[in-house]
């Protein structure tokens, strides 16, 4: 092996093994918990409506399908960061607004929560 081929090998291997090394000093990777993921409405900030969080996507994709068939126009089924998917109304103008379609859901069966707009 030629000291130029050394020294290559240890530009690559010293940084793939230096980094989970000194990235774990700490302790053990942290990862947000399903909880974490839940951000209440603040007033004065877009609100997101979510319909509810599931760990299968299809059934996610179930509660977007009634929602939009209530008449909740826009509503998605999105990955919530935290290893789930939400169903949601994403960026409502105020808490105020959202309280009013919080409402009309649950005249049709369904019980949004409001969160922090996901532009929030």
């Amino acid at each position: 092996m030629t000291p130029r081929f050394r020294a290559a090998i240890a530009i690559v291997a010293v940084p793939l093994l230096a980094y989970p090394l000194v990235s774990t000093v700490s302790g053990a990777p942290r990862f947000p918990t399903p909880g974490e993921c839940v951000k209440p409405a603040v007033g004065g900030q877009s609100v997101d409506l979510v319909f509810g969080r599931f760990d299968d996507p299809r059934q996610a994709d179930q509660l977007r399908d009634r929602a939009l068939a209530a008449g909740f126009r826009g509503t998605e089924s999105l990955p919530d960061g935290c290893g789930r998917w939400k169903v949601v109304l994403e960026s409502v103008p105020s808490v105020e607004v959202a309280r009013e379609v919080q409402k009309e859901a649950g005249s049709v069966g369904l019980a949004p929560t409001l969160e922090l707009g996901s532009s929030g």
